[in-house]
């Protein structure tokens, strides 16, 4: 296996609510989950090699070890936002707001990264340059509109020393971090289950990583959160 760095300037600000949560309850995690991830690799060989060709990588694409480097801070936006919601009941007519959505307003989260966000993926040895062919064709994360510019091309690295590893089971649980509960990919997961077009749902596990963060900083419009190492 060989690991291949990724380095992404965040362009706008980012998005990702985690699986358990509602549509209404928009909490944001703090960074992309490794099944995030992977089907952005997955949609880039799909959209630049065809669909032969990622099916076939599409067991290294699921296996892949993800590694992350951590900025000093991040900044976490709070809000209400007005959003349409498909009608449970029909509306009254001659009301304001006939049609098929109805308007209300729903919790939103947006994460600000003041600092590029540096990726670590753990490929077969010879999947290394297609890996960075895809990993060029990324242009967001988590949300639509979560866009992102890779800043420079992929280089390959000796080991994952100093990235916080997303795809790794936890053994010890530090006191002053910060526990986020990421979707990553089934390891018997089958490319028809990660097609969004094919009825068969996706076969995800949920892996607990420790971040080395605290809450430094809260109000009602933001949190801070304080890198602890």
């Amino acid at each position: 296996m060989i690991w291949i760095q990724a380095i992404y300037q965040p362009t706008t600000l980012f998005s990702l609510r985690p699986s358990w949560t509602t549509s209404s309850g928009g909490k944001s995690l703090l960074l992309p989950s490794p099944y995030a991830l992977k089907t952005a690799v997955l949609d880039a060989a799909i959209r630049t090699s065809g669909l032969g060709q990622a099916e076939q990588a599409w067991p290294w694409i699921r296996d892949m070890g993800i590694g992350v480097q951590l900025p000093p801070q991040i900044v976490v936006t709070n809000l209400f936002a007005k959003i349409l919601r498909l009608r449970r009941n029909p509306a009254t007519p001659g009301s304001a707001d006939v049609g098929p959505f109805q308007k209300t307003i729903a919790y939103r989260e947006y994460v600000y990264h003041p600092q590029p966000i540096t990726l670590a993926f753990a490929v077969p040895d010879g999947q290394a340059a297609q890996l960075g062919d895809w990993l060029a064709q990324i242009s967001y994360l988590g949300k639509r509109g979560g866009f992102v510019q890779l800043l420079a091309p992929p280089i390959p690295l000796a080991d994952s020393a100093g990235f916080v590893l997303l795809t790794a089971d936890v053994t010890s649980f530090p006191l002053n971090g910060l526990v986020q509960q990421l979707d990553d990919c089934d390891p018997k997961m089958k490319f028809v289950e990660a097609n969004i077009y094919d009825s068969k749902k996706p076969k995800r596990v949920v892996r607990h990583v420790v971040l080395p963060y605290r809450l430094a900083k809260s109000s009602r419009a933001y949190s801070l959160y304080q890198h602890t190492g």
